[in-house]
């Protein structure tokens, strides 16, 4: 006979909660369950110049050399623009980019043609 110990009572509850089979946090109840999705987007180099030049998402000018940042940067603000606003951020770059900035953006020329020289290097596209 095999020797064996006997506890004093048993635990009918489970000893982890809110745990799934691998780790990971059950949603709470109610909650809605969310699932990562990839979204295949064409963009121009006009609409890839203005969404990193005049969105919150546009980078700084010393991460012009991080190709990651650069790409988060992009991944971000095409989320956050709708088709309208990325048609006039577009308009506006291509406008700086060609000498002729709009009326506001007149700062900004140095700054969209040296992003401009990172989305050619970064993307392989240019104007």
């Amino acid at each position: 006979m095999m020797p064996a110990i006997l506890a004093p009572h048993s635990h009918r509850e489970p000893l982890l909660q809110g745990v799934d089979v691998f780790g990971g946090r059950e949603p709470e109840e109610g909650a809605p369950v969310r699932v990562a999705v990839q979204i295949p987007v064409c963009l121009t180099f006009a609409e890839i110049l203005g969404l990193l030049s005049f969105t919150n998402a546009a980078p700084l000018f010393e991460e012009l050399e991080d190709e990651a940042v650069i790409r988060e940067s992009l991944q971000y603000a095409v989320l956050d623009t709708d088709l309208t606003a990325m048609d006039q951020y577009a308009d506006r770059a291509m406008a700086a980019y060609l000498g002729h900035p709009m009326d506001g953006d007149e700062d900004a020329e140095s700054y969209v043609r040296r992003v401009a020289v990172t989305v050619t290097r970064t993307f392989g596209v240019s104007a």
